[in-house]
């Protein structure tokens, strides 16, 4: 960009949930917007996040430093040449400083390492040449797609309606960057070289293969926590009834199918495990680490996690947005250096957690007991409604495929778990307890779909205003709704919605017990009039039909029912009716063409 332009900063709200992001204006002399892109943190193929940018014109060393570290076949198939030294010297400073662009530049790492970078040149009014040059180890994880979408959204916005692009005709890989974008792509061969065009608005197919990647990302980031290879716990003590100490003897009494380190720099042994002063000590990889020390200690140790290679974080510790603008920037940070390394965030303030799979056994929570293995999916974003639901859970013998405390919701939200356990075989049915959402379309959007497949039973908190204010305090939440759109959105989005825990468990049990009715019509049967007048009000208030039996049907419970029984439906079979005058009832009204779920 050339010293024509300005750039000024707007605060914005970001798409994922608690994250904020900045959205970089760049201007001409006279006014004219040129670009409105929104700076943030991306989630690439495999779960890892890069931090994507407006390009400046002092990024040119950094760019330099990318263009020197590709291979000689990057940089033959980017600039038909084997470019080194002063070749690409000027090539940097050429695409950082030309006019009449727009470029992007991805970061990764603490130290803000350049991997990607992509840009658009304008040739007309409503024509760009776009380009892109991708870090050699950051290749094949859908960083160049990412940066292509991002570049059309822009472009798109500033009236540019082509993009078109010259491609080696051995570049594979960015041919099939265009073809894996959705952007229906026109292709002109030459002698060596392919001339690509296509347009910068999001088809359908485009806006569907783009939502397929966030939830192959989401997917891959949660596999990090529910399957890791081996786990830390950071703050592990030797002392039972202690959060450190529970959590701790809980992954080692579950089994869990890897090591477990405990990290403590004051102790040499923790619960017979040898301990480590840090996690930077243990010899072997970690993948998931739990964090449980004070507020003030968490980045530090974070930090020391990426530094480690750890991919994954459970922050247990409270003492973050819940607690006011200093728990606010504090978790700010700590998510910055997260996104710095690389590494996915639970939490904090949450109470772990859990994957009952046996190939796993996890148990990353401070419960006394682990529910039985099952097929119900379990998100709470209050740690101790957690408790109260896995021994809830345990009570009743409902089986619990996994099962997350969210706490705070600084990075790892609901709608990733929604798309995590739309592609997991081991789960059926979804359970959440939302206090908040983060971007409440985005639940809709997501819900929608996987309700299609698998049913989502939601308890959502603060109907009142009391609620509400003791929401914010608790987590930290940000309430975007009222009650009333709030029940809009679950109807629009298929969502069950329940009142307590009890009717979320009692609706769970449904679902996970029983197979879905093939549609709305109920069949009653009771021994008693009154409950089954009540019955029949609370199903069609509901939206459910409580149809009249067929004729064929009625004659059959009437040749064994006493006189003053009804056998239309609700099917009163008075007080006398016997466990045996049941049982033929139930078998009567089941097979019923008019009746595709019965309540006795």
């Amino acid at each position: 960009m050339n010293d024509k332009r300005t750039i000024s900063q707007e605060r914005v709200p970001s798409d994922s949930n608690d994250v904020t992001a900045t959205r970089s204006m760049v201007a001409e002399d006279d006014g004219r917007s040129l670009t409105a892109h929104r700076d943030g943190d991306v989630v690439l193929r495999n779960g890892s996040t890069v931090r994507i940018r407006v390009m400046r014109p002092t990024d040119e060393p950094s760019l330099l430093a990318l263009l020197q570290s590709l291979s000689d076949e990057s940089r033959w198939l980017r600039f038909y040449s084997s470019a080194s030294g002063a070749a690409l010297a000027n090539e940097a400073h050429r695409e950082a400083n030309l006019d009449h662009t727009f470029g992007l530049l991805a970061f990764s790492g603490a130290a803000e390492r350049v991997v990607g970078h992509a840009f658009y040149a304008v040739v007309d009014e409503h024509r760009a040449e776009v380009a892109f040059t991708i870090a050699n180890d950051f290749q094949g994880r859908g960083l160049g797609t990412m940066l292509l979408g991002q570049l059309a959204e822009v472009a798109a916005v500033n009236g540019i309606q082509v993009f078109e692009a010259e491609v080696v005709a051995a570049n594979h890989a960015m041919l099939h960057v265009f073809r894996a974008s959705g952007f229906p792509i026109e292709v002109d061969a030459t002698a060596g070289q392919l001339h690509v065009t296509f347009p910068t608005s999001f088809s359908e197919e485009a806006i569907k293969r783009f939502e397929q990647r966030e939830t192959i990302a989401a997917v891959n980031a949660l596999k990090l926590f529910f399957n890791p290879r081996a786990v830390a716990v950071v703050g592990a003590s030797r002392q039972r009834g202690t959060i450190g100490g529970e959590i701790f003897h809980n992954l080692l009494s579950y089994g869990f199918n890897g090591p477990v380190y405990p990290v403590n720099p004051t102790a040499e042994v923790i619960q017979c495990v040898p301990a480590y002063p840090s996690v930077e000590a243990i010899a072997g990889p970690v993948d998931l680490a739990i964090i449980i020390v004070p507020a003030a200690r968490v980045t530090e140790v974070a930090a020391a996690c990426g530094r480690k290679g750890v991919k994954a974080l459970v922050v247990i510790s409270a003492g973050f947005s819940e607690t006011g603008n200093e728990g606010q920037e504090r978790q700010a940070e700590l998510l910055r250096v997260c996104r710095a390394a690389g590494m996915r965030l639970i939490g904090p303030n949450c109470m772990g957690i859990a994957n009952t799979d046996p190939a796993v056994l996890l148990d990353a929570t401070f419960a006394p007991g682990v529910p039985p293995p099952g097929r119900v999916g379990f998100s709470s974003q209050s740690g101790a409604l957690g408790l109260a639901i896995i021994e809830y859970a345990n009570s009743l013998g409902l089986g619990i495929s996994t099962f997350v405390s969210v706490g705070n919701k600084a990075d790892i939200s609901g709608n990733d778990l929604l798309r995590y356990w739309e592609s997991d075989d081991g789960t059926d049915v979804i359970l959440l307890y939302l206090e908040s959402f983060g971007n409440p379309k985005k639940f809709s959007q997501i819900a929608r779909r996987v309700g299609r497949q698998k049913p989502i039973v939601v308890v959502k908190s603060g109907r009142s205003a009391a609620g509400a204010r003791a929401t914010s305090s608790h987590t930290g939440a940000l309430i975007a709704a009222s009650d009333v759109t709030v029940d809009a959105l679950f109807r629009q989005a298929g969502v069950i919605r329940t009142d307590t825990l009890a009717e979320l468990f009692d609706v769970a049990s449904l679902l996970a017990n029983q197979p879905l009715p093939r549609g709305h019509r109920v069949g009653i049967i009771t021994n008693a009039g009154g409950p089954a007048i009540l019955c029949a009000d609370a199903c069609e208030a509901r939206g459910l039909e409580v149809p009249l039996l067929d004729e064929s049907s009625q004659e059959k419970l009437r040749s064994f029912l006493l006189p003053g029984a009804s056998a239309s439906n609700p099917v009163d079979m008075i007080a006398s009716a016997s466990a045996d005058d049941y049982h033929k009832a139930m078998g009567i009204v089941a097979a019923d063409n008019n009746v595709d779920a019965l309540i006795v």
